[in-house]
C-alpha cells in the first residue's frame, strides 16, 4: 500500500502545480498583444524560413512559404523584434502593444554579402529529402538525467525508441543500438563496447555546448553516409563569429564552454569541458550500495584560414569514466497483485569499470570556386576500456503475504534460497586511423559530391568472465560428479584489418508545373579485409515541393543499406570467434509527407512516413540490459515495417513543441531453428512521445517544458538462451520528466532590477522533475530459481521520482 500512497501524493503534488500554473495563465491572460504580417526580399518575393524573434527573450516563430508569420507578444512594454535570415540584413522593429491588441508588421529584407561555406552549400540541397534538422536551443531546455544530451531529443522525435533513461543509446525503426550513425564534423563517432547498463555509460559523445546543427533521418538516407542500416545524426560543432561562454551546475554534474575568433578573423577556438555523475539519481535503485560513478571530458574544435579559400582544422577530444559499485543489498518486490514474490538479495564484492577515449582529427579545407569543396581528414580513435568485477549475492526468495505489502517480515512462504557469484575480466584495445576526402560541386540545379575512407583497425578484445550459481545447495547446472559453471567465456580476439569505402552521388532539381522536383542518385561501396566481402549499396530518392499554395512536400526514398560487422559481431555468445560471418543488408523504401499549415492562427507542420525494410543475413542478437551479444554462428532474415507521424508547430505561441506516434513490426527466422518469425529484440509495437513547451502569456521568463514517452514492451527471455525462447513481453514504458524555469538574463537583457546580473548573457535556474508519477520501468530481468529449478524472472527497475536543481548562465 506504500506505493499506492506515494502514487496519490505524487498525483496530486503534480495536479496542484499544474492548478497553480494554468491559474497563473488565466489571470494573465489578457498580458498579451498579437504581430503578424508578411516578410518579402527587394523583390516582393516572400521569404520562407525567416526568424521572428522576441529580442531579450527565448521565443520566436518562423515564416512559411507564404512568407507569413503571427507572433504573441508581451503586452505594454516596450519590445523589440527581430527578423533575420541566412544571406540578408538583419531588421528590428521597436514597438509597445495594448492587451490583446493585433498589429500587421510587413517586412521587407535587404541581401548581404556573405561566403558560403560548404556546409551550407550542403543544407541548402537537403531541405527536401529524408533529412530532419533540429534547433540545438531545444536541447538546454530539454528536462533530461543526461544535462542536456542531444540523444534525449532524438528519443521524442517518431521511429526512434528508448526504454532506458540512463543510457544515450537508441533503437531506430526496429534496429539495434549497433545500427546507427553518428558523425560529428564528418567524423564517425565511436562508443564503449563493454558497457552492460546504463549507468555505466557516462557522458554522451556529443557535447551539445558547441553544437551548431542538428540533422537526423530514420532511414533512407543518402549514398553519402556511411554503412549502417538504420539512422544518421549528423552534428556540426560551431565556428564562432564572436566571443561566447557558458557554465551549467546541477546535482548531476556541471559543464562549462567557451569560444572565440582572433581580431584578424583567422582563428577560432570552440572547447568545452564536462563532469557529470550518477550517484545520487542511482540511489533510487533497488540496489543499494556505494555508487561512485565519475564522468569528464575535454573536447576542443580549432579552425585557422591559411587563405581566403583554406582552412586548417583540428578536433580533439579526452574522455576518461570510471564506474564504481560495491553493492549492499537489494529488495524487490514484483508480480501480480495476489501473486506476488519478494526477491532479497545480500551482496559482497564490487565492480570497477574504466573507460578512455582519445579522438583526434585534422581538417584542411580548400574552396577552389564558390560553388566547390575539397575536405580532407587525418583522424585517430584511441579507446582502453576495462571491466572487471567480482559480486557474490545470497537471495531468499519468497511469497509475499497479503495485497501489496512491503514488508519483508510478511513474507509467507519461502520458495527458493541461492547463490550467485559473477566474474569478469574484460579488456578492451582499439585503435582506428583513418583517412577520408570528401568533394562538392554545386552548379544552379545540380549538386554533384563524392567521397573515400581508408581505416586501418587494430583491436585487442580480452573476454574472460563466468557466473555460479547454486541453488538450496546444488550448482546448476546439476552434476553428480563435477562443480559447473552456469555460464563461462574465455577469448582472446586480436584483429589488424583494413577497411575501404567510397561514394558518389548526384542531386538534380528543377522546376515542373506540379512544383519543384528533386532526385538525387548515388552508390556506395565498401570492402573489409577480414571477411573478404566487397559491398556495394544503390541509393535513390526524389521529392516533390508542391510550392506555396498547397505547401506540401512528397518523398520517395529506396536503396541497399549495408553493414560490414565488427569485432563484436563476429563473436557469440562465449567469445568464439566465427571469420566466415556475413554482411547484414537492408532494403529500404520510404515514402513521407509533409504539409505545412496553420491553426489558431500559428504554423503547424504534419509529417508522415511509411516504410517497409527487408532483411537479409542478419546476425541475430540478444539484449542483456544495453548489452548486445551476437549470435555470429547463426543466421537470420527478417522484415521490418511501420508508420511514423509528427505534428510540431507553435502550441504555445513562440515556442516550438511536437508529438510523435509510430507503430512498427520487426520479425526474423533464424534459419534451421524450425521456429519460423518470431520477433526481433526491438520490437516495441507502438510509441508515443511529446516534447512541450510554455510559458506565463505577458511573463514569458517563467517557462515549463516537458517531457513524455508511452513505449510497449520489448521482448525478452532468460539470457544465453535460444532465440525463439525469448519471446516475453517486458511491461512498457512510461515515463514524464517536467521542467520549470526562471530566467533572470535573456539576451544580455536583466528582467530583474538587480544590477548584479547585468554582467550575464543570459542566466536560469530551473527545477527539472524526473519521473514525474514515479512509474517503476524494467531495464532487465535477474532469474531466481526455487527449490525445484523453476526459474522466476525478477525485474531490475529504473529510477524513482528524483529532482534535479540546475544553473545555466551565458557570457
Amino acid at each position: 500500500m506504500l506505493f499506492l500512497h506515494t502514487m496519490n501524493k505524487v498525483i496530486f503534488t503534480f495536479f496542484l502545480c499544474m492548478l497553480l500554473f494554468f491559474n497563473f495563465k488565466a489571470e494573465a491572460q489578457t498580458s498579451n498583444a498579437t504581430i503578424y504580417g508578411v516578410v518579402t526580399d527587394e523583390n516582393g518575393k516572400p521569404l520562407e524560413m525567416v526568424n521572428v524573434a522576441l529580442m531579450d527573450y527565448p521565443f520566436g516563430t518562423s515564416t512559411n512559404r507564404k512568407g507569413e508569420y503571427l507572433l504573441r507578444i508581451p503586452s505594454r512594454r516596450n519590445v523589440t523584434i527581430a527578423y533575420s535570415n541566412i544571406g540578408y540584413k538583419l531588421l528590428q522593429k521597436e514597438l509597445e502593444l495594448q492587451s490583446e491588441e493585433s498589429l500587421e508588421i510587413n517586412v521587407e529584407l535587404q541581401p548581404k554579402s556573405e561566403n558560403i561555406d560548404e556546409i551550407r552549400v550542403t543544407g541548402q540541397n537537403q531541405t527536401s529529402g529524408n533529412i530532419v534538422r533540429i534547433d540545438p536551443k531545444a536541447i538546454n531546455n530539454l528536462p533530461d538525467v543526461g544535462i542536456g544530451n542531444v540523444e534525449g531529443l532524438i528519443k521524442t522525435l517518431p521511429g526512434v525508441s528508448s526504454s532506458n533513461e540512463l543510457s544515450n543509446q537508441y533503437s531506430v525503426r526496429g534496429g539495434s543500438f549497433d545500427e546507427n550513425l553518428v558523425y560529428v564534423n564528418d567524423i564517425e563517432v565511436y562508443r564503449p563496447y563493454l558497457v552492460r547498463a546504463g549507468q555505466q555509460e557516462g557522458l554522451s559523445f556529443v557535447n551539445s555546448d558547441m553544437v551548431s546543427s542538428i540533422e537526423f533521418s530514420a532511414g533512407g538516407f543518402d549514398a553519402k553516409y556511411g554503412d549502417k542500416m538504420s539512422s544518421v545524426l549528423d552534428i556540426k560543432y560551431n565556428q564562432p563569429t564572436e566571443f561566447s561562454a557558458s557554465a551549467t551546475a546541477s546535482l548531476l554534474g556541471a559543464n562549462t564552454h567557451i569560444e572565440n575568433i582572433s581580431k584578424n578573423k583567422k582563428f577560432t577556438y570552440n572547447m568545452g569541458l564536462r563532469y557529470k555523475t550518477f550517484r545520487y539519481l542511482l540511489g533510487s535503485l533497488d540496489e543499494k550500495g556505494y555508487y561512485n560513478p565519475a564522468f569528464f571530458d575535454y573536447q576542443g574544435y580549432f579552425t585557422y584560414d591559411l587563405s581566403p579559400k583554406t582552412q586548417l582544422g583540428f578536433l580533439g577530444t579526452i574522455s576518461l569514466n570510471r564506474y564504481e559499485f560495491i553493492p549492499q543489498s537489494r529488495k524487490t518486490i514484483s508480480g501480480s497483485w495476489n501473486n506476488q514474490r519478494s526477491l532479497y538479495v545480500d551482496f559482497d564484492g564490487q565492480e570497477i569499470d574504466r573507460y578512455k577515449t582519445y579522438t583526434g582529427a585534422l581538417f584542411l579545407n580548400y574552396k577552389p570556386t564558390q560553388n566547390a569543396f575539397l575536405k580532407f581528414i587525418a583522424s585517430s580513435y584511441k579507446t582502453r576500456e576495462e571491466e572487471t568485477f567480482d559480486i557474490i549475492g545470497s537471495y531468499l526468495l519468497t511469497e509475499v503475504q497479503g495485497e501489496g505489502t512491503n514488508d519483508i517480515d510478511d513474507s509467507s512462504k519461502v520458495v527458493g534460497i541461492g547463490m550467485y557469484h559473477e566474474h569478469g575480466r574484460n579488456y578492451l584495445d582499439a585503435f582506428v586511423n583513418s583517412f577520408t576526402h570528401k568533394g562538392g560541386i554545386s552548379t544552379y540545379n545540380n549538386f554533384l559530391q563524392w567521397g573515400f575512407t581508408i581505416k586501418n583497425e587494430m583491436v585487442n578484445d580480452q573476454m574472460k568472465e563466468w557466473i555460479y550459481r547454486d541453488s538450496s545447495g546444488y550448482s546448476l547446472p546439476y552434476s553428480q560428479e563435477n562443480i559447473e559453471l552456469y555460464y563461462s567465456a574465455n577469448n582472446n580476439l586480436k584483429l589488424n584489418e583494413q577497411r575501404y569505402s567510397g561514394y558518389i552521388q548526384d542531386t538534380y532539381s528543377f522546376l515542373t508545373g506540379i512544383g519543384k522536383i528533386k532526385l538525387t542518385g548515388g552508390v556506395r561501396a565498401h570492402y573489409w579485409t577480414y571477411t573478404d566481402h566487397l559491398t556495394v549499396s544503390p541509393r535513390f530518392s526524389t521529392s516533390i515541393n508542391t510550392g506555396i499554395e498547397r505547401d506540401i512536400i512528397a518523398r520517395l526514398s529506396l536503396g541497399w543499406y549495408h553493414q560490414p560487422p565488427f569485432f563484436r559481431e563476429i563473436k557469440n555468445l562465449y567469445g568464439e570467434v566465427n571469420p566466415d560471418v556475413q554482411t547484414p543488408r537492408s532494403f529500404h523504401t520510404v515514402a513521407g509527407l509533409d504539409y505545412s499549415f496553420i491553426a489558431w492562427d500559428r504554423p503547424f507542420r504534419l509529417t508522415a512516413e511509411t516504410y517497409y525494410k527487408k532483411l537479409k543475413n542478419l546476425i541475430p542478437y540478444q539484449i542483456e540490459n544495453v548489452r548486445i551479444r551476437y549470435l555470429s554462428d547463426k543466421i537470420s532474415h527478417g522484415y521490418t515495417y511501420g508508420a511514423d507521424l509528427k505534428v510540431n508547430g507553435e502550441f504555445v505561441s513562440g515556442t516550438q513543441s511536437w508529438m510523435s506516434l509510430s507503430l512498427l513490426k520487426s520479425e526474423e527466422d533464424i534459419e534451421g531453428d524450425g521456429h519460423g518469425y518470431i520477433p526481433r529484440p526491438t520490437d516495441q509495437r507502438l510509441k508515443f512521445s511529446v516534447f512541450f513547451q510554455d510559458y506565463l502569456p505577458g511573463m514569458p521568463e517563467y517557462q515549463m517544458h516537458m517531457t513524455g514517452h508511452i513505449i510497449t514492451g520489448a521482448p525478452f527471455g532468460m539470457p544465453r538462451t535460444e532465440r525463439y525462447k525469448q519471446t516475453y513481453r517486458m511491461p512498457g514504458y512510461k515515463r514524464v520528466d517536467i521542467g520549470f524555469m526562471r530566467s533572470f538574463v535573456t539576451n544580455g537583457n536583466n528582467l530583474t532590477t538587480k544590477p548584479f546580473f547585468d554582467k550575464f548573457e543570459s542566466l536560469n535556474v530551473s527545477l527539472d522533475i524526473f519521473n514525474l508519477m514515479n512509474i517503476r520501468n524494467v531495464s532487465s530481468y535477474f532469474f531466481a530459481a526455487d527449490y525445484e529449478n523453476n526459474y522466476y524472472a525478477i525485474p531490475n527497475f529504473l529510477t524513482g521520482i528524483t529532482f534535479n536543481l540546475k544553473v545555466s548562465a551565458e557570457f
